[in-house]
């Protein structure tokens, strides 16, 4: 494979390899992607993106791989060798895996019920005795799109399945996508519990090894331990992104439990590399790595994703396959798939007809331009019609609903407020440990000062503002990303308070009330005062087929 690597330092453009693209002088070349770097540049600068990596593979050729601002607060640029967390694109790696499973008669797609390898996946008589492999890998199970039940527990896998029949689930296989990470982390499981060993070493035995994938691995906390791999970031608001005003984040482990949904990390050359093989159908270098009808069959449309046409260049619908999203721009065919986790964005697109992988990756998880920049690269490799902006225009907009969307979510969309209407009870009544059978922690509310009370689940924390009568309000918050929520206790006949709603999720949830206990910092007294208190203070949306955080915050964990 001849490989024509363009890195960008600073502002030097460094040839690392000398080759040429078919039909070009290297000198014309070089001007094209000079051109191509600066539109990069650009639109990362407007649309508020501190660092981000882009390479392309055109007919087995690396023509283009480069790095554009920085990895950490350092200042440290972002190369074609730096690590970022590729989110949701782990899964089209976990169907892979599963793929070769069924190639070697362990699995199967679509005979076995997958409760039969799972047995703690038995949440609904119905409906799992019909749901296989291909069901959980086409998001077509019913599961739901959301994690925060199970965000952040130290519960294991097996135990997080248990909870799952205290969902309220269809009765019936859907023919529709109903994205679930939780649905991926079953199948991944159906596969370690039948080849005996762990999901992330058998992706690494039957994925990153077969396919020379030195530079991938699990968890950002491994892949902060390598060199070379970014750190997250976030800007209050667009102003301030644009203006390079972030703040650096922090790695964690947050997807471990769903791994298989989304907890890979990879770099620019890695990426490429396991696109070609997906899009040679498990073909690398001349060799068959991968079962090349184990990866027909993962490439092979399975539910609705789109029904309509969203804008003019793309089909009239878009399917799902496992782990890849199945379009055509402008009548080349195109398989897809991005990613998101908390401080990183990331997307891979093949197109088959054309020889052609565009993959890129960001350190933001506000990052709407590698929804757009393939598109603007294909329209220059393939000499496509150029109908609209997507760089400037397009990116652009799109990135300021999305900052628009998280400001709305920050404030809370809450019900009319009644004026001076006090709780019914002293505080000290609503401090207690509240339990959900769905949901893999507590939330507790302590009363720790005179007159405020405190909202934790998990490693969420929020002081609490009273609304009116028995309802109050309180954030969830990483980093800046917040999302204001809201709570009303719940009184029962004998006068006591016996439980709390929370309307988070886009579903109302009932915890009772399992114990009660007095302030931590107020041990011995009984605060009488009632609160009466003035001054209190969407879907990951999706654009042109692509996942991009509902409720832009907690939302998120919805779709890695």
């Amino acid at each position: 494979m001849k490989i024509v690597t363009l890195v960008v330092l600073g502002a030097a453009l460094q040839l690392l390899a000398s080759s040429t693209v078919e039909g070009l002088p290297f000198d014309s070349q070089a001007a094209t992607f000079a051109d191509w770097r600066e539109t990069i540049e650009q639109a990362r600068n407007q649309t508020g993106i501190p660092g981000m990596s882009v390479a392309v593979l055109h007919k087995g050729k690396i023509i283009f791989a480069e790095g554009f601002g920085k990895r950490n607060k350092n200042g440290d640029p972002v190369t074609p060798d730096t690590l970022m967390p590729i989110g949701s694109m782990t899964k089209a790696m976990t169907a892979a895996m599963i793929g070769e499973l069924v190639a070697e008669g362990k699995l199967d797609w679509d005979k076995t019920p997958v409760a039969e390898w799972v047995p703690e996946a038995r949440f609904n008589p119905t409906l799992t005795a019909e749901l296989t492999l291909s069901d959980y890998l086409s998001h077509r199970s019913g599961l739901p799109h959301e994690d925060l039940p199970w965000t952040n527990t130290t519960e294991t896998r097996a135990q997080v399945f248990r909870r799952l029949k205290h969902l309220d689930l269809p009765t019936k296989l859907t023919t529709s996508v109903q994205y679930s990470n939780i649905g991926f982390t079953i199948a991944g499981e159906a596969a370690a519990n039948v080849a005996g060993i762990p999901y992330e070493r058998l992706v690494r035995d039957k994925i990153f090894r077969p396919l020379g994938l030195t530079h991938t691995g699990f968890s950002p906390l491994e892949m902060g331990k390598r060199a070379n791999h970014a750190m997250p970031f976030y800007a209050e608001n667009l102003k301030d992104a644009q203006e390079g005003k972030f703040h650096e984040g922090y790695l964690d482990n947050l997807i471990g439990l769903t791994a298989a949904a989304g907890d890979i990390y990879s770099n620019m050359f890695d990426l490429l590399k396991w696109g070609s093989t997906i899009m040679k159908y498990g073909e690398l270098d001349g060799k068959q790595v991968l079962n090349k009808a184990a990866v027909q069959e993962q490439l092979t449309a399975r539910t609705i994703y789109r029904s309509v046409r969203t804008i003019p260049e793309l089909a009239p619908s878009s399917s799902y396959s496992f782990g890849w999203f199945s379009d055509s721009y402008k009548g080349q065919s195109m398989y897809y798939h991005g990613g998101n986790t908390l401080g990183f964005s990331s997307m891979i697109v093949l197109f088959p007809d054309s020889d052609l992988v565009i993959a890129t990756l960001s350190n933001t998880y506000v990052a709407m331009l590698p929804n757009f920049l393939h598109y603007y690269l294909a329209d220059e490799i393939l000499n496509l019609p150029r109908t609209q902006d997507w760089m400037g225009k397009v990116a652009l907009q799109m990135t300021e609903r999305v900052f628009n969307i998280t400001a709305e979510n920050a404030r809370g969309n809450f019900p009319p407020r009644q004026k001076n209407k006090p709780t019914s009870h002293p505080l000290t009544h609503y401090a207690g440990v509240y339990t959900h059978p769905l949901f893999a922690g507590d939330v507790t509310i302590t009363l720790e000062e005179k007159n405020t009370l405190f909202f934790r689940f998990t490693t969420f924390e929020s002081k609490m503002e009273h609304y009116h009568f028995e309802t109050f309000t309180f954030t969830l918050q990483m980093w800046s990303t917040k999302e204001a929520q809201i709570m009303t206790f719940i009184t029962g006949e004998d006068g006591e308070v016996q439980g709390l709603q929370l309307e988070f999720i886009e579903k109302k949830w009932i915890f009772e009330k399992k114990e009660a206990f007095s302030s931590t910092r107020e041990e011995e007294k009984m605060v009488d005062c009632h609160m009466d208190v003035e001054q209190q203070s969407d879907e990951q949306e999706e654009f042109f087929g692509q996942e991009k955080g509902s409720s832009m915050q907690f939302k998120m964990l919805k779709a890695y």
